[in-house]
């Protein structure tokens, strides 16, 4: 069995040594599947499928908070809600909370800001994750009058330490205070949890921290469940201790529940839908590689059926005709997905070097052993798939027709004619929905681009500073720095206008949120208060970003510098609560303070973008820097020329008035805009990739399929021609044969498209899943195409001589 085996593979060999157009076309279009899926598989098995490194991540979940009322399906917690959910839960082994705080670190050359996480002592014993080097938290950590300790990521051991393993036990200055490094986490551990990560920063160190009971919400929780114990039963226990905690504090808790998210889809979080929608347009390609292949192995077929009758005839059995087949089939998959497994080397390179930042990077998608082995299963599906139906149809031979020299020798038969038939359809069907997705997803980002963020982004430098309390411990003192600040970047050369502001528009999504009460008006009931975003500004922020004046004014420079209970409102909350009515005037009271009191609205500015752009403005109050002294306030600075020119000189200017103060986040705000959207441009871009590799193929196929026909017809041409017919009725009749399949293939795949562009609804923008004008658009362009692939062969039928085509056969 082997040594027929083998016998096989040669005679396979030769024949494609024999026939190097064919193998290099077949190999080609398979390795751009093979090698698109690959490429592809290694993002999905790095987001979706590699296992987490905790221990058993399958009981980890994510604790969120949800006000029913509110916008948002997962929030943060308040410590209080925390410390109650540690006390009454009996469903998990432990919860643990955190928040993102960027620290400063200085006294190691240049002051550095890192991103950090500030967590309870037990956050690495919840996630199951051991130290690489040193340990994690103890119990005591954190606890007040206990050594500040310190863990460190592995990668920021090795850029800051040079992977020095005497890292431990090394002081570090963070915010002005000593901590000790304890502990060096492994190279994969990563802890990063936000509804959008988008600009944020992963953690590089982890600060035990013993949280105030406060009422107000920054917490992130996360929580092990107990063996035994599942996903329901924790919910419903979680939804229990909530409705108990909204009794308990209706003032805090108001209209507020519980919401578990395994920490698997936490992290996949909304990616999980635009990959699994590349994943299925380049399963589409492979299919019309496949199909194109088949074709191929279907007009060889055709043309050896001289020989395979010659091998039948000397005791050659059909399964022994199928074996060959197949066996040339399957190595040509193995070929293509060798050859596709390169193509997905450099392919896994160019999505990381394309991807925006914090999708996907160099440590996390490789092509590993798991993906070899996807690669591998695909090649050999492959095979079966493209060569079955070659194979089979080429064993339903007539031995003593094919052998016969005036039977119908390379013309096939007009089973094998349907079946290309069939197969360019669905090529033409499948890369038409390719198409249309794309060509939704371009509409969508183009509507996307269009839509006004409400100020203008052009020549704008932003940094963030961030004072540590340690060292700026009166407001009098912050309020003193961020007045130099504006003072100095100001004085630079090419400056036009300079702010600072609480959170920058784009930022992470980040910003302040809270309910509040309208002077003159009946207290709402708990968990319908009117709320609205905060954000602190000084009187050069409208100016300086271009944000329209509505009514009203804007902030004085006396406002800037003292609380004159004045505030700014947007024009979504002026026409939210305030319909029909005029705001200016009107007090509100933002409990944004330990004292809160009322205060008036002076003036109503346009709508600002500060989430996303396909996002709805939501009702914004500005408060003037006096009234609530943030000790991290963002720069903004207009320039005459190139902002980036600025950024030097900006950081100078900065740490001329504290040498010890790092500067973070120094960019365009035009990469702040241009980073909000990335995602979409990245997804629109593989897609387009894809829909364009598939319209390709596509055409491939269709003037391969016409091309064989035109060669096979050619005897009945050169009659037709010889009997009267006109160049142009032989070009009509090979068109419209390549026009009907075309037709037929864009009439299934507008059904199809339909059915399956509903799935992408929730990523389009201004566009819907059927739009009419990208159906039309994509089935023109699709015809025009296919007409062109047919009008070739179309040509060389009408070169035909009558003559030599009546001798043909």
């Amino acid at each position: 069995m082997l040594g027929t085996i083998w016998l096989d593979v040669r005679y396979a060999v030769r024949g494609f040594l024999k026939s190097p157009g064919f193998t290099a076309v077949a190999i080609i279009a398979l390795a751009l599947g093979i090698g698109a899926n690959t490429a592809i598989f290694s993002v999905v098995n790095a987001v979706l499928l590699r296992q987490l490194p905790y221990r058993n991540p399958e009981r980890l979940v994510v604790v969120w908070e949800h006000f029913r009322e509110g916008p948002n399906a997962h929030n943060v917690t308040s410590p209080e809600n925390f410390l109650d959910w540690q006390a009454q839960a009996q469903s998990f082994e432990g919860v643990a909370a955190f928040f993102d705080t960027p620290v400063n670190m200085t006294g190691a050359g240049e002051p550095l800001e890192v991103p950090a996480q500030a967590a309870s002592s037990n956050l690495f014993t919840v996630l199951g994750a051991d130290a690489f080097m040193g340990r994690t938290f103890l119990p005591e950590d954190g606890e007040p009058g206990h050594d500040p300790v310190v863990v460190v990521s592995y990668g920021f051991w090795q850029r800051q330490f040079g992977g020095a393993r005497d890292v431990l036990g090394k002081t570090v200055a963070l915010n002005g205070r000593q901590a000790t490094v304890v502990g060096v986490m492994p190279a994969d551990f990563k802890w990063f949890i936000k509804e959008n990560s988008r600009g944020g920063k992963p953690a590089e160190m982890w600060i035990p921290t013993k949280f105030p009971v406060a009422p107000g919400r920054f917490l992130q929780a996360v929580a092990r469940l107990k063996p035994g114990v599942t996903l329901a039963q924790a919910q419903a226990e979680m939804s229990t201790i909530a409705g108990r905690l909204e009794q308990m504090r209706p003032d805090r808790n108001a209209g507020s529940s519980v919401v578990l998210v395994p920490a698997r889809t936490q992290l996949a979080g909304e990616l999980k839908t635009p990959l699994m929608i590349l994943f299925g347009a380049v399963a589409f390609v492979l299919l019309i590689a496949c199909a194109n292949v088949a074709n191929l192995m279907l007009a060889r077929a055709a043309a050896r059926s001289k020989e395979i009758a010659i091998r039948a005839a000397l005791g050659a059995g059909r399964w022994r005709v199928v074996r060959q087949l197949l066996t040339e089939s399957l190595l040509l998959a193995l070929a293509g997905g060798a050859a596709g497994g390169l193509l997905a080397l450099w392919g896994v390179d160019a999505l990381v070097a394309l991807s925006p930042p914090n999708l996907i990077s160099a440590g996390e998608v490789s092509v590993s052993l798991s993906v070899l082995a996807f690669t591998f299963g695909v090649s050999l599906v492959t095979g079966v798939v493209f060569g079955l139906l070659p194979a089979l149809e080429a064993a339903r031979f007539d031995a003593n027709e094919a052998l016969k020299e005036t039977g119908r020798g390379t013309t096939g038969s007009p089973r094998a004619r349907r079946a290309r038939a069939a197969l360019v359809v669905s090529e033409i069907a499948l890369a038409l929905v390719l198409l249309v997705g794309a060509g939704l997803m371009l509409r969508s980002f183009a509507r996307l681009g269009a839509v006004d963020p409400g100020f203008d982004p052009q020549n704008l430098l932003t940094m963030r500073v961030q004072l540590p309390a340690r060292k700026y411990r009166e407001d009098a003192q912050v309020l003193a720095f961020f007045r130099q600040a504006t003072e100095r970047l100001a004085a630079l050369p090419g400056v036009r206008s300079v702010s600072v502001v609480s959170y920058l528009p784009f930022y992470t999504g980040l910003g302040a949120r809270t309910s509040f009460s309208i002077e003159g008006r009946p207290p709402a009931v708990p968990g319908s208060e009117p709320s609205t975003d905060v954000r602190v500004a000084d009187e050069n922020y409208f100016r300086t970003l271009g944000i329209p004046l509505r009514a009203g004014r804007t902030f004085t420079p006396q406002e800037a510098v003292a609380d004159r209970r004045t505030i700014i409102v947007n024009e979504t909350l002026a026409r939210k609560y305030f319909p029909g009515e005029d705001p200016l005037g009107k007090r509100i009271t933002v409990p944004m303070s330990d004292k809160p009191e009322p205060h008036e609205i002076v003036g109503v500015v346009g709508d600002v973008k500060y989430d996303k752009l396909n996002g709805e403005p939501y009702p914004m109050v500005y408060w003037t820097h006096p009234q609530l002294p943030y000790e991290v306030m963002s720069l903004v600075v207009r320039t005459q020329g190139d902002p980036l020119a600025l950024a030097e000189p900006a950081r100078r200017a900065i740490q001329s008035i504290d040498k010890d103060q790092p500067v973070a986040d120094l960019r365009t705000m035009e990469s702040w805009v241009g980073e909000s959207v990335a995602r979409t441009r990245f997804g629109t871009l593989l897609l387009t990739v894809f829909a364009a590799l598939a319209l390709t193929l596509a055409a491939v196929g269709i003037y391969g399929v016409m091309a064989y026909t035109v060669t096979q017809r050619t005897h009945e041409i050169g009659i037709r021609m010889a009997l009267g017919a006109l160049t142009s009725d032989v070009l009509r009749l090979v068109v419209w044969q390549g026009l009907a399949l075309t037709l037929a293939g864009v009439c299934l795949g507008l059904a199809g498209a339909v059915a399956l562009t509903r799935v992408m609804s929730g990523l389009l923008y201004g566009v819907t899943a059927t739009d009419p004008v990208t159906f039309a658009a994509v089935a023109l362009l699709l015809v025009g195409v296919a007409l062109l692939a047919c009008y070739i062969p179309a040509r060389r039928a009408t070169k035909v001589d009558p003559m030599v085509a009546l001798r043909y056969e």
